[in-house]
Order: structure tokens, then sequence, then C-alpha cells
């Protein structure tokens, strides 16, 4: 019979493993500086010993050292590869560095070693979440879940914000409240719950969730900036811009929270409203962060001349970003300089020619140069890259309609597709001008701000924020109903053409994929444009004003076929539509719109959704 007798331990062996004993127990205690030295008494015993190499590793990266810290640990997985625990290690700094695929072939390492680690099943979960790989995630979720006697509060809350991340807001409501009685007093997790009731519009409970996990000790930028917006949502205005100012104090280059502060301040019509920006700009010369977030207001707000000059600045700042060179070159476009603006247009797709919104843009800036077969090749390519993209086709059909091409009547076939329905009242009103009348009343409440989005076609007027048809406004929602069975029937009566981008798409199910109201004041109008995130696009009339009624030159009156760039066409618009209460209008989101500038003392109001296939 054999016998098996293991090797013996060289005594440098020997000394090292005490020498990292005595480092383990300092490093337990958080007496950094004696851990530190013992670990590396131990390597200077034993110098591939793989547990000291390790552990220094992660005291390395508690110190704040990331590159010492990854370097350790690899050398210690040179030693010794099966070691799960330390691979879990290495693919945790990984993801701290923003590094989510190499983590995760870490936690893949980890895994294969030890089918059953828990923390590794989690942590591959959140290097599949980072990445968007959600349907992954919620299996590694599942899997971590399954090697546990019972759900931590944390895989909880990574399984909720993946449930929210899919659509699945009520299934995360419920999971981040099974994780609140692990954890009743845990900010982050009320936080989560805060940011789900606010996408479910239950802008109240937000607000009380909010308060809750800042008042518990929460003082993250993140955590700030979604105070701010449910602060928006229940009509504080002043609050929320605090609110975004604080998480600014925390994280001064925090993009939204800049973006979303200038907002607001333009819409109650603060002059001084790249005030933020401008400083932070200031105070960080290197980040592109904050004069990126400026040029792209300053464009919207159609100050060619200005964005130009922020978007050069950010460009200086981060010269290989395509975004950039795409907005300088857009502005130059504008401003007159139009090969200048094409070459820059040009380097922009150059650097990512699989973006599909970079060649929607270059398209549109040579429809202006006068170049519609150039256009029409890069919105083809663009559609290549996203086959359902409502302004590449908008961008198609005016290149067909400068070349001749018939194919652009058959695709914008105006007659066919753009349909007005006079809706009936619901129950309980005599008629349908008694029932908007009251509706109109509902609608004041929510028009809060003083001045139209910066980033919206309204010119002259408010918009609503946030989607309306999710907040519970009991006459909205009446009419709701009513608009619900006008697209069904709007959707029922539609051709078939499997090869019409609009017509192929015809859904047997189709959802409301947001809905706002507008409220135009004298001289005000919608800029002509297309509906992007849509299907179906639409305006319900709510309030029509006298002028509008009365059908003078078309005041007020909802346009088709024009696009928003100058492209040297002398025809008027392809079709006109009157206003009138309760009639609702219903178009592919792909077809060019706007609104005749009108002149009176009422307001035209409105209610607008857009529709896509469920």
């Amino acid at each position: 019979m054999e016998s098996y007798f293991p090797p013996l331990k060289s005594k440098a062996e020997t000394l090292a493993d005490a020498w990292v004993q005595q480092g383990f127990a300092h490093h337990q205690a958080a007496d950094i500086r004696v851990a530190e030295q013992a670990y590396r008494q131990a390597l200077q015993a034993h110098p591939l010993h793989a547990a000291a190499l390790q552990l220094l590793g992660l005291l390395k990266r508690r110190q704040g050292d990331l590159v010492q810290a990854e370097a350790l640990m690899r050398q210690s997985l040179e030693v010794q590869p099966a070691q799960p625990h330390v691979w879990n290690n290495l693919g945790n700094l990984l993801l701290s560095l923003g590094r989510a695929a190499e983590a995760e072939g870490c936690f893949d390492q980890a895994l294969a070693l030890m089918p059953a680690y828990a923390d590794a099943h989690y942590n591959r979960a959140r290097a599949l979440h980072v990445q968007g790989r959600l349907p992954q995630a919620a299996a590694a979720v599942q899997a971590a879940r399954a090697h546990v006697p019972q759900a931590t509060a944390a895989m909880l809350q990574l399984q909720a914000q993946i449930e929210g991340d899919q659509g699945q807001l009520s299934e995360a409501l419920v999971t981040v409240d099974h994780a609140l009685q692990l954890a009743p007093d845990k900010p982050a997790l009320l936080h989560n719950r805060a940011t789900l009731l606010q996408r479910c519009h239950r802008h109240t409970e937000a607000l009380q969730a909010h308060e809750r996990a800042l008042a518990l000790g929460l003082d993250a930028a993140d955590a700030h900036y979604n105070h701010g917006n449910t602060l928006q949502s229940v009509g504080q205005p002043e609050a929320a811009a605090a609110a975004y100012r604080r998480a600014l104090s925390r994280e001064p280059q925090h993009r939204l929270a800049l973006y979303d502060l200038a907002r607001l301040r333009w819409r109650q019509g603060d002059p001084d409203f790249e005030a933020e920006l401008i400083q932070a700009a200031a105070a960080n010369p290197a980040s592109p962060v904050a004069p990126g977030v400026q040029a792209s207001l300053l464009w919207r707000a159609e100050r060619y001349f200005d964005a130009h000059a922020a978007y050069a600045q950010a460009l200086a700042r981060a010269p290989q970003d395509p975004a950039f060179h795409d907005g300088l070159g857009r502005c130059l476009v504008r401003l007159g300089e139009i090969e200048a603006g094409l070459a820059a247009q040009g380097r922009a797709v150059a650097l990512s020619p699989q973006d599909a919104d970079l060649r929607t843009s270059l398209a549109s800036s040579l429809l202006i140069a006068r170049r519609p077969q150039a256009a029409e090749q890069e919105a083809q390519v663009a559609l290549q890259l996203r086959p359902d993209d409502q302004y590449a086709w908008a961008l198609v059909g005016l290149a067909w309609r400068l070349l001749g091409d018939t194919r652009e009547a058959w695709l914008n076939n105006y007659g066919s597709l753009v349909r007005g329905l006079d809706l009936s009242a619901p129950p309980g009103f005599a008629s349908m001008p008694d029932f908007c009348a009251q509706l109109a009343e509902e609608l004041s409440d929510l028009h809060l701000d003083r001045r139209a989005p910066v980033d919206q076609t309204l010119r002259l007027g408010t918009q609503t924020l946030g989607d309306i048809f999710e907040q519970r406004h009991p006459l909205v929602d009446a009419l709701k109903l009513r608009i619900s069975e006008a697209v069904d029937s709007y959707i029922t009566g539609l051709p078939d053409d499997p090869h019409h981008p609009f017509l192929r798409r015809r859904p047997p199910a189709w959802r409301f994929a947001d809905s706002w109201s507008s409220r135009l004041s004298s001289g005000g109008f919608h800029t002509n444009h297309v509906h992007p995130h849509g299907w179906l696009s639409s305006a319900f009339y709510v309030a029509v004003p006298p002028a509008v009624a009365a059908g003078h030159q078309r005041a007020g009156w909802l346009q088709f076929g024009q696009p928003d760039i100058d492209v040297g066409l002398a025809e008027p618009a392809r079709l006109c539509l009157q206003p009138q209460v309760g009639r609702l209008v219903l178009f592919p989101s792909m077809c060019w719109h706007g609104t005749v500038p009108f002149s009176d003392t009422h307001p035209r109001l409105t209610i607008a959704f857009d529709v896509v296939p469920a």
C-alpha cells in the first residue's frame, strides 16, 4: 500500500506564512501601516508567496493605489491560478475602473473554479448590468440567490435596478420593498425606491423616499440630482435648482445636473441660465463636460455662433470625441461655412462610422449644401444601422423630393396616412367643447414654466413635464380612453404594404411612448420637425383661439411637408389642417410637421403623444 506525505514547507515559506498571518490580523484591525510592513516582510522571505501578494494588493486598493493593486493581484494569480477569491477581487477592482468586460472574465474564472460562489455570481451580474446586458445580468442575480439561504439586500437591490432598466417598474418596486424589509434604513435602497416611484409618476411618494434617504445621510451627487428631478415634478422649481446645485457641489462635472439646471433656469426665464456651466468650465480646464453641455443647449437655442465657440472649447479638451466634431460642423454649416462644416462632420463619421446619429446629422448638412444624392447615401447608411430611424426616413424622403424621385410620394402619402378624427365626448359630458373647457382648466395647473423648453420645438409658449398620460389626471385619463379607441380605429384602417417603413410596422398591439401638453401664446408656433422616438404621432386640440378658428392665412394651422432646414424648396406645405376643438390628428412620426404662427390673446392648447408598436 502506497502512502502520501505532503511536501514539507521550506523555512522561507513557513516564515512568510507567519508574517502573512500577523499582517492579516493588523489588516482586519485597520492598522494598515503595520499590515503592509508584515506583508512586505513575507515577500522578502518568499517573493512568490501568493497570499502575501493578493493581500498586499487588497491593501493597496484600500489605499487608492489601483495600478499597484492590480499588478499584485495578477502576480498572485500567476503564482497560483486556482484562487477563486482572488479572481473575484481582481474583477471587483477592474469593475471599479470601468473595465466591465475584463471584470466579467475574472468572475467567469472564479466561477469555473467554484461554481457555487455566490459573491462571484453577484459581481458578474454587476458587470453585465454595467454593460447593458440586462437578461444575462438578471440570470446572474438569480444564480447568486440560488447559492445562498436567503437573498441579501444587496442582491435584491441589484435585481431591482436591473428590473427597472428593463422597464419592469412594478416588479422592481416589489423587489426593492423586499430589500427594504431586510435593511429598512439603508439610504441607497430608499434612493432606488424614490427613483422607481418617480418613473411611475408617483411623485409625492418619490419625494418622501428621497427626503428620508437624505435624512439618513445619503449625500451622493446622483441622490441630490434625482431629488431635483422629483422636486421639479411636484412644482417646486426653486427647490429643484437648489438640489441640482448640491449635486454639483459634490460632483462639479455632473453632466446631467449641469444640463437640467441650465434647462430649468431657461424655462423659468432666467437670462443667466448658463452661469453654472461657465463656472464649471473655468474650474476644470481639462474637462469637456461643461462646454459640451453648454454647446448642446446653445445649439438647441439656435445661437449657432455661441454654440460654435462652446463646441470648439469642448473639442480642444477632447479632440477625439466625434460628437464635438459633429456639433462644430453643424454650427459651421448653419453659419454659412459649408465646406468647413462638412469636413468637421466627416471627421466625426470617420471616428465613429457605426453611429447612426452622426450619419443623419451629416445627411442633413448635405441637404443644406444642396447635395441630395450624397445626403440620401448617408441617410441610407443610418437606416442600415437603425432601420426604423424616423429622422433618417424623413431625410431620405426629402432627398427623393429634391431629386424628383417618385418614391417620395409613396413614402409621404399625406392624403392617406394623415387623418383628422373628431372625437366624441367622454361619458358624463354633454359635448366635446364642454369637456375640453374643463380639460383646459385641469391642464392649466400643469403649465408651470414661464418659457418654452430650450430643447423642444415649441416657440413662445410652455410645455408640461413628464408623461401626462401616466400622471393620473382625471380628465386627461378620460380623454386617453377616447384617444385609444381612435388609435385602434386608425391602425385597423391602414393599408398593407410590407415594404413601406411605416405600414410594415403596423402592430397587433401598441403602447403610448410619451405624452405632453403644449400651450402656445400669441406669436407662438412649433418649428418643423419629426418625432424620432415614435411610430405614430398626434395633436389633439383642447382650446383653439378665435384667430385660428377664423382660418385667416391659416394662422395656427398644422402644416405637413416642410423641413426644418433650408434646402431650397420654393413650394408651400404639402398639407395644412385647421385645428378644431375636440379634433385628433394622427400621422406617421417620420412626417415633417409644424405650426403656422398666430396672433391672439387666447392660447392654443393641445395634448400630443407618440405611439410605438408593443
